[in-house]
């Protein structure tokens, strides 16, 4: 790896056009592909971060990124923001402040990267696109970029000239989309990118080394990133195009092989001599060099070792076993429980130590659950979990060590951030119609590692508090405080949600009715008995008009949190404790209160339209049925991309 490594790493996830969502994962990204990038142990990269720069500033930065470089510098350059298309059908990067219906002076021109890549000097040259082409590909997922686009025609191998050596790597193909989580909380909240989380996890941990040998190319790298997306989200595939003379490593790995060579001549001897009882002899010897601070040696005495213990006889074998023991990994502690967590906040971390000799701490950490992440750090491993799913989450963290694997349970209840009670600002842009564009949200701090880690008297280490089962949650009931995470309905929307539950039950009343006449007449019966089931039919449909909408909000609240009609209109019925889901009793008062006395004709229809105007003068937009069961309408954000 001769010549200067530099990386440049493009991050925009906040945009002052309207039209551009605002996406999560940028910063994200930003933060870990860096701090991967940067370690001399791994990338050995002098890396830059531009994040939420204007179009202008990108394109001088890429043009200097590329200029002025020899024939053996490795440059890196990876883009994580929206991907737009043109009417020509040109692709574009979108910067802050990216005007859509003016690519060409307001983002970055992929052509004009590809012009870059192709007149700068420096051989190795490798492209990530972690952008989104396209609109939502299925329910419950997020895009960065609305249009197809083909990236490999942005960057076709024809411009380049003989003998140099570059790689594209995106996170879809041309007509699939860019995800950044498999599933998403009821409030649509996304999670991080899958893509760069595959990247930066493969190249931190080694995982990615596929052949062990010490080193990652680009090849592996590409293969352990389509392996990881694949199985963790079926509907994208990442792609790539590579024109390359020879091998590109990106990064050094620690999952190197060893064998016995490094040994001194007479252990070698003693260690495959014919005589039981010299080899029984080596044993201590490559016992103490195990304990070695220097990790060449204490590694070729491990392999070695394992040689004894699959090829020789029992008695040396398990003397060889337990000399391994030594120097398997062993955690502590063996049990990291976060506590409580509300839904969506900052993630909270934890640190493992690795106890035992300097070959002890050299382990791969293999989180079995998708909402672990683990980060290795001087002393240990900093783990983390994602709190953008709701529940009591358990999961396995497997340490692949040198001499055996070894186990941490991670547990963690994520509970639902508490529903908000105060108005929207009349200056916050809110969403109408069918659109699907939202405000962007303020960008949290950018953060450069995990929260400092607090230490107790014995010197365990503990992470930041987070809220325990006594703690108060702001809007629960007898809180003087309002919940504040999301806005209430306001009484329109909700009576325009009442108008579409209407028709819906309505609907379902006369086709019922229809299906009883039609089966009465297939069935021959005869016409007084016709003129009574009219009665019967007749009278039901006016007198149990509440019964009905009883049924029908029961088993929509119940099930699915919101009527049809509210979910149209993107509202949903919350507990006005804890922001939750409703309980049996709550869904099934709540209903009864609002449609049992419609079944007295008129008149109830009159009592539930006053009562309900009632959301108007409460502060939480709570109707008397709301109030009486504990429950709120609040409007529930559309998706905000990544």
């Amino acid at each position: 790896m001769n010549g200067i490594r530099n990386a440049l790493i493009v991050a925009t996830d906040t945009y002052q056009d309207d039209g551009l969502e605002r996406l999560k994962s940028p910063g994200q990204d930003a933060v870990a592909l860096a701090d991967v990038l940067r370690d001399p142990e791994v990338g050995g990269f002098e890396v830059e971060v531009l994040r939420n720069e204007p179009a202008h500033v990108l394109s001088r930065r890429v043009d200097d990124f590329f200029s002025d470089r020899s024939r053996n510098d490795s440059l890196l350059l990876h883009f994580s923001c929206h991907g737009l298309k043109n009417d020509s059908g040109e692709l574009f990067f979108a910067a802050a402040d990216t005007v859509p219906r003016r690519l060409s002076s307001t983002a970055v021109s992929a052509d004009f990267v590809r012009r870059s890549m192709n007149e700068g000097r420096a051989r190795n040259v490798v492209l990530f696109l972690d952008c989104c082409y396209g609109g939502a590909f299925m329910t419950g997922m997020g895009t960065r970029a609305s249009g197809n686009a083909n990236v490999f025609d942005s960057f076709s191998a024809e411009a380049f000239d003989s003998g140099r050596g570059w790689a594209v790597i995106t996170a879809s193909s041309a007509m699939e989309y860019s995800f950044e989580g498999t599933e998403l909380a009821d409030d649509r909240q996304v999670r991080a990118s899958v893509f760069t989380r595959a990247l930066a996890v493969g190249l931190a941990s080694g995982e990615a080394d596929l052949d062990a040998d010490g080193r990652v190319s680009i090849n592996e790298l590409y293969d352990y990133v389509y392996d990881q997306v694949r199985r963790e989200n079926p509907h994208q595939t990442p792609s790539r195009s590579f024109h390359l003379q020879g091998d590109v490593y990106l990064a050094h790995s620690k999952r190197r092989r060893t064998d016995t060579e490094g040994l001194p001549q007479a252990l070698r001897s003693a260690v495959a001599s014919p005589d039981v009882f010299t080899r029984r002899g080596a044993v201590p010897e490559l016992r103490d060099r195990l304990q070695s601070p220097d990790r060449e040696v204490a590694e070729v005495a491990c392999q070695a070792l394992h040689g004894l213990v699959l090829n020789d006889i029992r008695s040396i074998a398990d003397e060889a076993s337990h000399a391994l023991d030594e120097v398997a990994v062993r955690p502590s502690p063996r049990v990291l429980d976060f506590g409580r967590v509300v839904q969506d906040s900052p993630a909270p971390h934890r640190r493992v130590q690795l106890l035992g000799p300097a070959l002890a701490h050299e382990c791969v950490p293999h989180p079995r659950e998708p909402w672990i992440h683990v980060v290795e750090v001087t002393d240990g491993l900093d783990v983390s979990v994602d709190t953008a799913r709701a529940g009591r989450l358990e999961g396995p963290l497997v340490l692949e060590g040198r001499a055996g694997d070894a186990s941490v349970s991670v547990r963690v209840e994520v509970v639902p951030a508490p529903v908000s009670a105060e108005p929207v600002p009349s200056s916050a842009p809110r969403p109408t119609g069918g659109s699907r564009v939202q405000a962007a949200a303020p960008a949290p701090p950018e953060s450069h590692g995990p929260p400092p880690v607090q230490r107790s008297a014995s010197g365990t280490a503990v992470g930041p508090e987070v809220p325990g089962p006594r703690a108060p949650v702001p809007g629960a009931r007898g809180s003087q405080a309002p919940p504040t995470a999301r806005p209430p309905a306001g009484f329109g929307e909700r009576l325009a949600a009442r108008i579409i539950d209407y028709v819906m039950v309505l609907f379902f009343a006369v086709m019922a009715v229809f299906a009883v006449l039609v089966v009465a007449s297939i069935l021959s019966a005869p016409t007084s008995s016709m003129d009574t089931l009219a009665n019967i039919v007749l009278g039901l449909f006016f007198l149990g008009w509440g019964v009905l909408l009883f049924f029908y909000d029961w088993i929509f609240l119940r099930h699915l949190g919101a009527t049809f009609g509210k979910m149209l209109l993107r509202l949903r019925v919350v507990d006005a404790a804890d922001g939750g889901r409703l309980s049996r009793g709550q869904a099934a008062g709540r209903a009864a209160v609002f449609g049992l006395p419609q079944s007295i004709p008129f008149m109830g229809q009159l009592v539930v339209f006053f009562e309900s105007l009632a959301a108007q003068g409460n502060p939480r937009g709570q109707a008397l049925h709301d109030s009486w069961a504990g429950t709120v309408v609040v409007r529930t954000p559309p998706d905000a991309g990544r």
